[in-house]
C-alpha cells in the first residue's frame, strides 16, 4: 500500500467536486469503476459488492458529497506531504481508503464479506441523507457484522456520536414604529436576557459506556421580519443542541424545550439521533486492537446513527483531519492515507479471528 497510489485515487475523487445536491457525477463515475461487480444505486449512492451469507459482512463506509469549496480549495493538488481539495479530510480521504481496501482482491477472498457503501447527501439535512434509503431498501446491509465509517478522526477510533438537533426559540412582541417605540414590545431586546445565558453557557459532560461526551446548546442564526424603522415583533433563534448518545430523539426534544423555555414557542426544524459507542461489541473490541489506535468518543454526529438505530455496530475511524473539516484550504497528509489503509487492512485479514461465521 502506497501513500502515491492512495493520493492519486484521492485526486481523482477531489476532481469529482459533488457539492451536496450534485452527487450525480461521482455516481455514475463509480458505477462505471465496478461496473464488473455487483452494484445496487438508489439515487445517488452505491452498494458494492455481492452479500454472502457464510462471511461476516464488515461495511466499508463512506459519503461522497462535500460542502461548498473556496477559492483555497477548488483545485486538488499535492502541497508538499499533504494533499489540499474540497473534501480532501471530510472524507474522500476515507473514501480512497474504503476503496483501496475493498479493491484488494486477498482482502475480498478473507474471513469478511466486504461491501463499499458511498451515499449521497450527508452534508446536508438529516431527511435529505441517502444512506436511509440505502438500508431500507439493501437487507443486506442491515444484516453486517460491523460497518466502518470512514469519517475524519485523525487516525483515532471514535466510537458513538452525539445527537443533534435544531430548534427555533422564537420570541414574540408588537410592532411600531421605530421613533414611537413605547408603542410597540421589542421581540429582539426581549431575548436579550436569554442571549446573554446562552453565550455564558458552558458544555456539560456526559459519560456514556466510559467515554466523555460534550453536550452544547449553540446560537447559530437569528432573524426578524421586519424593516430597519420598525419595531420587530418576532425574533427567532436557531439553536443547535448536540447531545450525548444516553438520549433518545424524545428525550433530547424534552430537554430543549426546558432549556429554551424562556421564549414564547419552541419549534424544532431538524433532528439527527445520537450513535452508541457499543463498545463491549466483540468486532469493535477487535478493531480497536487491530488498529492500535487511540478512542475515544466522537464529538460530532456522523452516520453511526444511522447504523446504530439500524442494530448495526458501528465505528468511526479515518484518515482526515477533524480540524480540517470544512475549512478553507482543506487538506490531508498524504501519510495518513497509509496509516489508515493499513490499519483496515490488518483488522480486516487478521482482526476477525475466531469470530463466527454461518455453516
Amino acid at each position: 500500500m502506497t501513500a502515491t497510489g492512495l493520493g492519486d485515487l484521492l485526486l481523482e475523487l477531489l476532481g469529482l467536486l459533488c457539492v451536496t445536491g450534485d452527487e450525480g457525477p461521482i455516481a455514475d463515475w463509480l458505477e462505471r469503476r465496478y461496473a464488473g461487480e455487483h452494484v445496487e444505486r438508489v439515487g445517488h449512492s452505491l452498494v458494492v459488492g455481492t452479500p454472502d451469507p457464510r462471511r461476516p459482512t464488515v461495511l466499508l463506509v463512506g459519503h461522497t458529497d462535500v460542502v461548498p469549496p473556496t477559492d483555497a480549495d477548488r483545485i486538488p493538488r499535492r502541497d508538499g506531504d499533504r494533499i489540499v481539495g474540497r473534501g480532501a479530510s471530510d472524507m474522500k480521504a476515507g473514501l480512497a481508503v474504503g476503496m483501496h481496501c475493498f479493491e484488494d482482491p486477498d482482502l475480498r477472498a478473507g474471513r469478511a464479506n466486504l461491501l463499499l457503501v458511498a451515499y449521497a447527501g450527508e452534508e446536508g439535512p438529516h431527511e435529505g441523507n441517502e444512506l436511509g434509503p440505502l438500508l431500507d431498501a439493501v437487507p443486506a446491509l442491515r444484516a453486517a457484522a460491523l460497518a466502518v465509517v470512514l469519517e475524519p478522526t485523525d487516525l483515532t477510533v471514535q466510537l458513538g456520536c452525539m445527537g443533534a438537533l435544531h430548534a427555533e426559540a422564537v420570541f414574540t412582541g408588537r410592532a411600531a414604529h421605530a421613533a414611537r417605540p413605547w408603542q410597540g414590545e421589542n421581540a429582539l431586546t426581549k431575548a436579550g436576557a436569554f442571549l446573554t445565558g446562552l453565550h455564558g453557557r458552558p458544555a456539560e459532560d456526559v459519560a456514556v459506556d466510559g467515554l466523555v461526551f460534550r453536550e452544547v446548546l449553540t446560537a447559530t442564526q437569528a432573524s426578524t421580519a421586519s424593516a430597519r424603522n420598525v419595531v420587530p415583533d418576532r425574533f427567532t433563534v436557531n439553536v443547535n443542541y448536540r447531545f450525548a448518545p444516553d438520549k433518545t430523539l424524545a428525550e433530547a426534544e424534552r430537554r430543549v424545550a426546558e432549556m429554551l423555555s424562556e421564549a414564547d414557542d419552541v419549534i424544532v426544524v431538524d433532528r439527527a439521533p445520537a450513535g452508541r459507542p457499543r463498545r463491549g461489541d466483540p468486532l469493535v473490541e477487535r478493531f480497536v486492537a487491530a488498529a492500535g489506535a487511540p478512542v475515544g468518543p466522537k464529538q460530532a454526529w456522523t452516520d453511526v446513527a444511522r447504523f446504530s438505530e439500524a442494530g448495526v455496530p458501528a465505528l468511526n475511524y479515518g484518515p482526515g483531519l477533524t480540524a480540517q473539516a470544512h475549512q478553507a484550504g482543506e487538506h490531508v497528509p498524504e501519510a495518513n492515507l497509509v496509516i489508515a489503509g493499513e490499519a483496515l487492512a490488518r483488522f480486516l485479514a487478521h482482526g476477525l479471528g475466531d469470530y463466527p461465521t454461518a455453516s
